[in-house]
């Protein structure tokens, strides 16, 4: 969305919210009509195709919405290279991928799906799913419900468990992957899929999320901190949080459904938490206190929310090191 968009829509939020005493339903309608961010500026459609990546179509039986999702195989190539360039001025990230097979101590096998946040798409998971290609994986990439090419209702990470688990369940049944080996990326919104879906799987070898989101409420007050500081010390942060609140609830979604924390320290799959020192939207600070022998936590430096979809350089060294006690 073009950023007069964005400003039209906050201002007519903070002059609604000083009307009345209440703007929570407003802010619920926001976060439901939020409409997701054009990947075009990230990768063309030729550039998917060269890249080799087959795009398919899962219609699970009895559900009206079908899931939108590109395949990939393991790569061959002797080396891997990509740079993202993320937001502007202060705020600008470069992530940077230069690796070649002979730094590689070893090769992996198995399936890697990759789950991308809130308001973007699978294509925002093409870069980090050419990394696990490179490694030995083969990929999927979905698109999440009301996200990119699939259909549906938003349902914010919490009921996206059930079409994805299906997904994964009619690959194995195709022949298409094995039900070994099989790890979940899950960024930001996508960690809550992850999470759910590692807590209803046996055949799980190993998560990992980047930046995963906190409760819903939390989430969406720390966007309003950051993006819009404005309208955050306009609005009563209880209705900010209520507007999450009743958007969830339009969705017959618990708030606490969102809350990844209670799954992560009753899980015993092998997990890897990467988090960012300079995120204010899901804050290295809010997930460090997690301790379990299952879980490891890898903190990045300066790097912002949106910019920890792709891998770069950095965390490929704690993702093979991590890899290599699971494999």
């Amino acid at each position: 969305m073009k950023a007069k968009s964005i400003l039209a829509r906050v201002l007519t939020v903070i002059s609604i919210c000083i009307a009345i005493p209440s703007c929570s339903q407003r802010i619920a309608s926001s976060i439901e009509k939020a409409e997701h961010f054009s990947f075009g500026e990230r990768i063309t459609v030729e550039r998917i195709e060269q890249l080799n990546f087959r795009k398919a179509e899962y219609c699970p039986p009895g559900k009206n919405t079908c899931i939108s999702y590109y395949y990939g195989s393991p790569l061959a190539d002797a080396n891997l290279n990509y740079s993202v360039t993320f937001g502007e001025d202060e705020r600008e990230n470069i992530v940077k991928i230069n690796l070649s097979r002979d730094s590689l101590d070893r090769s992996y096998f198995g399936t890697v799906i990759l789950l991308h946040g809130f308001r973007t798409s699978k294509e925002f998971m093409l870069d980090s799913a050419l990394y696990f290609r490179f490694l030995g994986f083969q990929v999927i990439v979905p698109d999440l419900l009301g996200h990119g090419e699939t259909g549906g209702k938003k349902k914010y990470g919490v009921n996206d468990t059930k079409y994805i688990n299906s997904l994964i369940d009619n690959l194995i049944e195709e022949g298409i992957i094995k039900n070994e080996n099989i790890y979940i990326v899950g960024n930001s919104m996508g960690a809550v899929t992850a999470s759910h879906i590692s807590s209803l799987r046996s055949d799980i070898s190993g998560v990992i999320l980047l930046a995963p989101m906190l409760q819903l409420d939390e989430a969406v007050y720390n966007y309003a901190k950051r993006d819009h500081p404005i309208l955050s010390r306009i609005i009563p942060e209880r209705d900010i949080r209520k507007g999450a609140i009743l958007a969830l609830r339009k969705s017959n979604i618990n708030l606490k459904d969102t809350n990844i924390k209670p799954l992560l320290k009753s899980s015993q799959t092998p997990t890897l938490l990467m988090l960012s020192d300079s995120d204010q939207i899901s804050p290295y600070a809010s997930y460090k206190q997690l301790k379990k022998d299952n879980i490891k936590i890898f903190k990045v430096h300066d790097r912002y929310h949106p910019s920890m979809n792709t891998i770069g350089e950095i965390e490929h060294k704690a993702i093979v090191k991590w890899l290599n006690t699971t494999q």
